[in-house]
């Protein structure tokens, strides 16, 4: 695996000195890395001299893995397309989802939605893009931990002509959720499951015991009925642990599929944790699988992996040196 202090070729690195952007901000630009794919991760120092990171990237119908299934099975999906910027709203994350470097850093604070949304703002400006942004919050920390600032921010994109989206991605907390039903219709809503057992998910995300998956699920249809919009739930295969045909058929099975579709992800490695990336194939058999039982599936593509950047991978560099330490305070006996 690569990092962004060991790049190889085509991989750029920047720092605020070389950034066009020169402009006083509540955020400064510390430095950014560009991957092979064609993504770039921005790390930005907040006021305090916390770090946080944001990932740029495009997406088209071509970034998407194929889906099959037997004829007669759930409808496809339209994949989203265009610039996206995927946005942090927490500085480090007490969550401790088993499987994410974020979680290996400890919680420093909340954003605030002016730090929030100007990851994106000064993302633009730093790519000079002139089409509008999708926005995700799936960057460091868990969105619903920090409500208000997040609210408040969904509100400030609602109101900018240069964001066309907003997505929130969340491992569901359930108060938190039933607040963005009511004061968020407008948002898309990711619901992080990534088991089918209270067991398995809560050796996953020890935050199930709080909030275990009938309870998220059953948050998840409420806003899905209420908006009249699907609700993605994200699924990422862990070899060895929860990418069985079981699982596939208990997902498909708790699934409403007039109410949710599943975004298949591929688990990104980060170095010291129990897990292993799995073959492209076993994702294209556990979502024919999915398509069989019904369930709209589509596999998303990894982005910057080769910079620290994909999904689960964002760590800023200060808290790398104490990553394996608490890694492998955190292994458990799941491969």
């Amino acid at each position: 695996m690569k990092h962004a202090h060991s790049l190889q070729e085509g991989i750029h690195v920047s720092d605020a000195a070389q950034s066009p952007i020169a402009e006083e901000s509540i955020i400064s630009l510390d430095r950014r890395v560009s991957s092979q794919d064609g993504s770039a991760k921005s790390v930005w120092r907040l006021h305090d001299g916390n770090l946080v990171e944001s990932l740029s990237f495009d997406l088209n119908p071509e970034s998407f893995g194929t889906v099959e299934g037997a004829v007669g099975g759930a409808a496809p999906v339209r994949t989203p397309r265009g610039h996206t910027v995927c946005v942090s709203s927490q500085a480090g994350c007490n969550v401790g989802c088993r499987f994410c470097a974020t979680g290996l850093q400890p919680m420093k604070r909340n954003l605030t939605a002016e730090e929030i949304v100007e990851q994106v703002h000064r993302t633009r400006r730093i790519e000079e893009r002139t089409t509008p942004t999708r926005v995700i919050f799936a960057g460091m920390g868990e969105p619903l931990l920090n409500p208000d600032e997040v609210l408040r921010a969904v509100t400030l994109f609602e109101q900018d002509a240069e964001v066309e989206h907003v997505s929130v991605s969340t491992i569901g907390v359930v108060p938190a959720l039933q607040r963005l039903t009511r004061e968020a219709p407008s948002v898309d809503l990711f619901i992080s499951l990534h088991a089918t057992t209270d067991e398995v998910r809560t050796r996953l995300i020890p935050l199930n015991k709080a909030y275990p998956i009938a309870e998220v699920l059953r948050a998840g249809a409420d806003f899905a009925t209420a908006h009249g919009r699907m609700v993605d739930i994200s699924y990422l295969l862990f070899g060895g642990v929860n990418d069985f045909d079981e699982d596939a058929d208990r997902l498909a099975a708790l699934l409403d599929p007039e109410l949710f579709r599943v975004q298949l992800l591929l688990w990104n490695d980060v170095p010291g944790l129990p897990f292993s990336r799995i073959e492209d194939e076993v994702a294209r058999r556990f979502s024919a699988r999915l398509v069989d039982g019904g369930v709209s599936t589509y596999i998303t593509p990894s982005k910057a992996r080769d910079i620290d950047a994909g999904c689960g991978q964002m760590i800023t560099e200060e808290a790398k040196k104490h990553r394996v330490e608490r890694a492998q305070g955190a292994l458990l006996p799941l491969v």
